[in-house]
């Protein structure tokens, strides 16, 4: 009688297929064990660090205003940035920045004097923002005299490539328009 060789192929199949079937689950296991020790870490809590660069770079900038380096002042502005004086009108981009900058350190009479009383950064470390009070002394454009204006501003940051640069700054006069400065 002729043995049939039918049960046999089918047996064999079927330990292949036994075989196979172990394989993905095993790759699957593998792969998951391989992502959790390539997951990147959390990112680190710069917060502090954050704060304490943007409050020492206000006073770098203020030295900067003291010694009328115009392209010092300007370096800490994004190129998108926006500067917002009392009754002037707005500088939108760095170059705009850049000319009102040049006109104020001509001024003999300049002095330009702030300080944070608040600096925050947010959780993502991407923006942060200072406030606090001003002191600005100009030549008036009609007595031809030193005139101070004093009041409160907020600057708005973007960490740009690592670096915090000014995006907005926005200065409001406590002395009400046309009152004796």
């Amino acid at each position: 009688m002729a043995r049939s060789i039918l049960p046999d192929i089918y047996f064999r199949t079927m330990e292949t297929i036994a075989v196979y079937r172990k394989v993905p689950i095993g790759c699957v296991f593998a792969f998951a064990m391989m992502g959790i020790g390539c997951a990147p870490p959390p990112p680190r809590n710069t917060h502090d660090a954050d704060v304490t660069t943007i409050k020492e770079g206000e006073v770098v900038w203020v030295r900067h205003w003291s010694v009328r380096d115009t392209e010092r002042i300007v370096a800490h502005y994004a190129e998108d940035a926006s500067l917002m004086l009392p009754r002037t009108p707005p500088a939108n981009g760095k170059e705009a920045i850049r000319e009102l900058v040049k006109q104020m350190v001509q001024d003999a009479a300049l002095q330009l004097t702030f300080e944070a009383t608040r600096v925050e950064v947010a959780k993502s470390g991407e923006l942060g923002f200072s406030e606090g009070t001003y002191s600005l002394t100009l030549t008036d454009g009609v007595s031809k005299l030193p005139s101070t204006d004093k009041g409160t501003y907020l600057t708005i940051y973007q960490k740009i490539y690592g670096a915090w640069r000014a995006a907005r700054s926005v200065y409001t006069s406590s002395i009400a328009a046309g009152a004796e400065r």
